[in-house]
This record gives structure tokens, sequence and C-alpha cells, in this order.
């Protein structure tokens, strides 16, 4: 499998999510709504179309294990090193901006948080010449909390549930050396 799994999956931003964070800066920006609102939303959701295993696939490459067998990949061109990570946490924050414009006038910019949690009960990763290639991520859960500075805007999570047994990252990902 390689479809892509995205963060806008896990959590999208509505209309609505747009005009609370609106109200809540003031200023000129303040009578944002209706089909302006929707549109900037659409903007920010258009963010959130990252690839989420991309972004995972980053976290674990810090981890020491996969390091390891990254450079033992490296040393034997060719070869595949499988590393199995046990149950774990991944969190990550991400901060899209929404540039409100009157005409060619900035009116607002408005920073939003999302953070993310992924849980897994076990992810197996195939690594080689130094890059995860692809992986099996078994069973996981998600939080998504979406803010704008302090009022939280939406959150959802996942229950847990089964991943596709293997989900092919393409050229990889590359592990630092």
């Amino acid at each position: 499998m390689s479809e892509k799994m995205c963060l806008r999956d896990l959590i999208e931003v509505s209309k609505e999510d747009v005009e609370r964070a609106v109200a809540e800066h003031g200023g000129a920006g303040a009578n944002v709504a209706g089909f302006v609102a929707s549109t900037a939303a659409g903007k920010v959701n258009e963010v959130l179309d990252e690839d989420i295993t991309s972004l995972l696939a980053a976290g674990w490459s810090k981890v020491k294990d996969v390091r390891t067998a990254a450079e033992r990949s490296r040393k034997a061109p060719g070869t595949t090193e499988v590393v199995t990570l046990g149950k774990h946490e991944q969190s990550s924050t991400h901060r899209p901006v929404l540039t409100l414009l009157l005409g060619e006038q900035k009116v607002a910019d408005l920073e939003f948080t999302l953070e993310l949690t992924a849980t897994f009960k076990s992810v197996k990763l195939a690594i080689s010449d130094g890059r995860i290639r692809s992986i099996a991520p078994g069973e996981a859960s998600a939080l998504a909390r979406l803010k704008y500075k302090s009022l939280k805007l939406k959150e959802k999570s996942t229950p847990e549930w089964k991943l596709p047994g293997e989900i092919k990252l393409g050229d990889g990902i590359n592990v630092p050396g």
C-alpha cells in the first residue's frame, strides 16, 4: 500500500473554527464570516494535506536502534534491516498561519496550533541504504487538538485501529547518519 494519510484525515478546520479564531483575535478582521471564513478554512486545510507517514518516519529516524540499523544498511548497500519498535507515542506540533487581507492590506495573521499524538502498540520499519523504505504500523490510535491561542477549537481522538500491513514510502525517508 502507498496511499497517503494526511493530517487533514485526523482533523479538519471548519468555517466555524475560523470564525471563532477571528472573534478571539478581535480587531479589524472580526467580521470574517460565512463564505470568507469557509474559504479561509479551505486554505488552512490545504496545509493539513501533509503526509503524516513521512512525519512519523522522520520522528522514528531519531530513535537510536533505527539510526544504528540505517548506518549498517549504508555499509552494506542493497541489504534491508527490519527494526521493531514496541509500544510508544509520537507527538508533534504544527502551526499553520492564516493571513487575512482586506484588499491589499493585511488585517491579521492567525496562527493556529495543531497538536498531534499517535500511540502505537508496535511498528516495524524496513530500512535500506540509510532510508526508511516502508513501515508496518499494526495497531494505533491518535489524538488531534486544534487551538487558536488558548482557545481550543476542536479535539478529535480515534479509537484504536489496525493500520494496513505495509505502507511504502517511495524513495524512503533519510535517517541522518
